[in-house]
């Protein structure tokens, strides 16, 4: 057997096996996401500004959700009326 084949046959077995890894890894260590903070999240604009103090978001969106930050500090979002907020 060639060269050539031999490389493309351990790389395609080398290449099966570490995905099959990857794929379990990802199943095995999945993180479960807070619903609370998802559905803040999916409110505010992304813009990452950092104009409320948290680097993006999503750190913002864990803060109000989990630590009872107030929502009053994301200033694109204070122009969008409060009726579109969830009640928590």
């Amino acid at each position: 057997m060639s060269a050539i084949w031999i490389a493309v046959i351990s790389l395609s077995i080398l290449g099966l096996v570490f995905g099959a890894l990857l794929g379990y890894a990802s199943r095995r260590f999945k993180v479960e996401e807070d619903p609370i903070v998802e559905q803040i999240d999916e409110l505010l604009p992304q813009s990452q500004c950092g104009q409320c103090g948290y680097p993006g978001c999503r750190p913002y969106a864990d803060a109000v959700g989990n630590h009872g930050e107030m929502i009053n500090k994301c200033a694109p979002v204070e122009s969008r009326p409060c009726s579109n907020w969830p009640r928590y």
